[in-house]
């Protein structure tokens, strides 16, 4: 009697800790850590490349992007990135950039990389020259997307991707506070499945996404925020498209997010440089 006592108790408590632990698993809101192929990363980057330019093209088949090459903002992102995923391709393009296109550099995602910025303006494109790629038997128009100092935004706070740079380039300055009030500003514009910028028209950006994992590594992992995280990591786990890139937008339809528009060079960069570079840490608050 007594060891059936014993056996049934023991019984009980392998059941209760079976629960519990289930219990836990299926409540935990952290996804696992980085559940992307990094080498799909890295190959869909260096698949973009047009040998005759020494740069990224910008899209698959998105027109008229899949047929342009931008300075900034892409390869400006696309050379660190691949250096971050060990590609030797990077270090090529961050090479062309600095001896044929002043870096690169656009006044405006220099906080990504550890420059500080004064201000935001609006874009202007300069149309540089057309390069024939016999690897992808196309005309391909290199562009340059540079800032125009001579008109400064003053509304952009009401977007998601420019809080993000301002917050970083506080924090390299060393302003935590100012990087926190704007924290605080870009958290208010989520709404459980993305941002709703003044840019939002229907469909959520993934790049914003990966910036805020961006700041949130900078700021030290906040507790204000952590749910936000892991939402966003889930969000971008869910959008690796075959090819390896990471898609550029997607829509939240009960509950599941569904894959929006194509796999670009921009958005698979900034991704790279959030989850694989030691870039938020290193600019950050350490």
């Amino acid at each position: 009697m007594r060891r059936r006592y014993l056996l049934s108790s023991v019984l009980i408590i392998l059941l209760v800790a079976g629960i519990a632990e289930w219990h836990w698993k299926s409540n935990s809101k952290t996804p696992p850590e980085y559940p992307l192929n990094s080498a799909k990363l890295c190959s869909f980057l260096e698949s973009q490349y047009v040998p005759e330019a020494g740069l990224l093209r910008a899209a698959v088949r998105a027109y008229p992007d899949n047929e342009t090459i931008y300075v900034a903002n892409d390869n400006l992102l696309a050379s660190r990135a691949l250096i971050a995923l060990g590609s030797p391709l990077g270090k090529r393009i961050l090479e062309n950039l600095e001896l044929n296109y002043s870096g690169g550099w656009n006044g405006k995602l220099g906080p990504l990389l550890g420059r500080p910025i004064k201000d935001f303006y609006c874009t202007e494109t300069k149309n540089l020259r057309r390069v024939y790629s016999r690897k992808f038997n196309a005309t391909f128009e290199i562009k340059y997307e540079l800032a125009n100092t001579s008109c400064r935004m003053g509304d952009w706070e009401s977007y998601a991707d420019l809080l993000v740079y301002g917050a970083l380039s506080e924090l390299i300055k060393g302003n935590e506070s100012g990087a926190l009030e704007l924290y605080s500003k870009l958290l208010g514009m989520w709404d459980g499945n993305g941002f709703r910028d003044r840019a939002f028209d229907g469909t959520y950006q993934t790049y914003k996404c990966a910036l805020f994992i961006y700041l949130y590594r900078a700021l030290g992992a906040p507790e204000k925020g952590k749910g936000v995280y892991s939402r966003c990591l889930t969000v971008i786990y869910s959008l690796q498209a075959g090819n390896g890139g990471i898609i550029t937008g997607y829509r939240v339809e009960k509950g599941e997010i569904t894959p929006v528009g194509d796999t670009n060079t921009e958005t698979t960069s900034i991704v790279a440089l959030t989850l694989y570079s030691g870039y938020p840490k290193k600019f950050g608050r350490s």
